[in-house]
């Protein structure tokens, strides 16, 4: 689905994606499933030919277009694993490490963001205050352990700032947590889960692990277990610190290669960030980012 190899699965899902579905169930019971797979043929060779003619950049659309439709369709069973592309980790737990690291995040133009949340397994009973929130930039993941931090003040800087751009998936309940325990409205967000079902009009959110296959071909481990451990730990493990960490550094790396890749997509992100990058602000982070992944 990523190359120019114009063949009959291709169109088949290009097909797919534009044809609309609820018309074609309606024939399949009025004229019977025969009569629908020969007009699906038709219709998979008229789409043939339009991408025969077409130019690469409408192909290139085309292409993505099918493939994000049509993503639960792919078997990332062979797929190499997604590592933390040998990022320095931080754990951050007391004021003094974080007055430290604060300066070196500063730096950043672009950051991953993820939080976690002890889970809470009865009805009922109000949700756990955030317990991490992790952070990543080209070269480094933090995790910052927020209830052992007497002050965070300098850490919620940072996500209020309008020129340092965070990027995770499924902001909403982040955003209101946030305001809601520390009076933080977070600035700058791009939410990479509901991009593509607001401005394209995919049936569905691309979760962490969709998005990980979708822009890296790579497949992500996302474990239950860890997902629901008690991140409220005065120790984290290190599984939890692994998934912490890749949880907000594939978002950053699916971001940076969806830029790369399909340029034309600039379009859909925010005025903000398309004029930013019109300047060149984040040419340096993307060149670096390229060669990691070359």
């Amino acid at each position: 689905y990523y190359t120019n190899n114009k063949g009959n699965k291709l169109s088949n899902n290009i097909s797919d994606s534009f044809i609309n579905k609820k018309r074609l169930s309606l024939i399949e019971t009025l004229c019977g499933s025969d009569e629908l797979d020969n007009i699906k043929n038709l219709l998979n060779e008229c789409f043939d030919n339009i991408i025969s003619n077409k130019s690469t950049s409408t192909y290139k659309l085309l292409s993505f277009i099918s493939s994000l439709d049509n993503i639960h369709t792919l078997d990332d069973s062979n797929k190499n694993l997604y590592h933390n592309t040998n990022r320095k980790e931080y754990i951050i737990n007391n004021d003094n490490d974080l007055k430290k690291i604060i300066p070196l995040i500063n730096k950043s133009k672009i950051l991953g963001f993820d939080t976690e949340q002890k889970p809470v397994f009865k009805k009922g009973v109000p949700e756990s205050k955030i317990a991490i929130i992790q952070l990543c930039d080209a070269n480094n993941s933090y995790i910052f352990q927020v209830q052992k931090i007497k002050n965070i003040s300098s850490l919620l800087m940072i996500l209020s700032n309008k020129n340092i751009i965070k990027v995770g998936i499924g902001l909403k309940n982040d955003l209101q947590v946030l305001y809601k325990e520390f009076n933080c409205r977070m600035n700058a967000c791009i939410d990479f889960g509901i991009l593509f079902k607001d401005k394209l009009f995919s049936p569905n959110e691309l979760g962490a692990k969709k998005a990980c296959l979708l822009f890296l071909d790579l497949k992500l481990q996302k474990s239950k277990n860890i997902a629901r451990s008690n991140w409220e730990r005065d120790v984290l493990s290190e599984a939890q610190i692994k998934y912490a960490n890749e949880d907000a550094s594939c978002v950053y790396d699916s971001f940076c290669m969806m830029i790369l890749r399909y340029e034309f997509l600039l379009e859909i992100l925010p005025l903000w960030f398309q004029e930013k990058h019109k300047n060149n602000d984040y040419k340096n982070i993307l060149n670096e980012f390229s060669k990691k992944f070359s």
